[in-house]
C-alpha cells in the first residue's frame, strides 16, 4: 500500500516533502524489522524505535519548518536549531517514559539514546533517517536498558 501510494500519490499528504524521499517506505520497513527482532524478545525496545520515529521525527519536521531559527545545511537537507532540539527532547521524553514504565532508574543512558537518535536524524537523505533512527534507537535501547 505504501509503495503504491509512493508511486501515485493517492494520498498526497503522506508524501508532502520538498525533497524526493523513500522515507515512508524506509519507516515502514523498518517497523518490519521492529517487529522480527522485538516483538517477543523485548517490546519495549521496539517500542522506543517506533515512537522516537513517530514523535521526534514529526515534531522536529512539524516544529522546524514552523519557527524561524538558526538553521544549516547537512548533505544537502535544511536542518534547523528548533527541529534539532525538539527531536532531542521528544527522544527523550520517549526513552524517559518507557524506561520508566520498566521501573528502570533515570541514567545517562538515556540522554545518550536520545543523543544519538537525533544526530542519526540529521543524515536524511532520501528519507534513510526514517530507517536508522529508529532501528539504531531501539538496538540502543535493549542493549543500554533493557539488558
Amino acid at each position: 500500500m505504501v509503495f503504491i501510494n509512493y508511486n501515485y500519490k493517492l494520498f498526497p499528504t503522506i508524501e508532502d516533502v520538498e525533497r524526493k524521499s523513500y522515507g515512508t517506505l524506509f519507516y515502514c520497513l523498518s517497523l518490519f524489522i521492529l517487529i522480527y527482532l522485538f516483538w517477543d524478545k523485548d517490546p519495549y525496545a521496539l517500542i522506543s524505535g517506533f515512537f522516537i520515529m513517530t514523535f521526534g521525527d514529526g515534531l522536529a519536521g512539524l516544529l522546524g519548518k514552523s519557527f524561524n531559527s538558526k538553521s544549516w545545511i547537512f548533505f544537502e537537507q535544511k536542518k534547523s536549531l528548533y527541529g534539532t532540539i525538539t527531536m532531542f527532547l521528544t527522544s527523550l521524553i520517549v526513552v524517559c517514559s518507557i524506561g520508566y514504565s520498566q521501573q528502570n532508574s533515570l541514567n545517562l543512558n538515556y540522554f545518550t539514546i536520545a543523543f544519538i537518535a537525533t544526530l542519526l536524524e540529521q543524515f536524511s537523505v532520501l528519507g534513510i533517517d526514517n530507517f536508522i533512527v529508529p532501528i539504531s534507537s531501539a538496538l540502543f535501547f535493549n542493549f543500554l536498558i533493557t539488558s
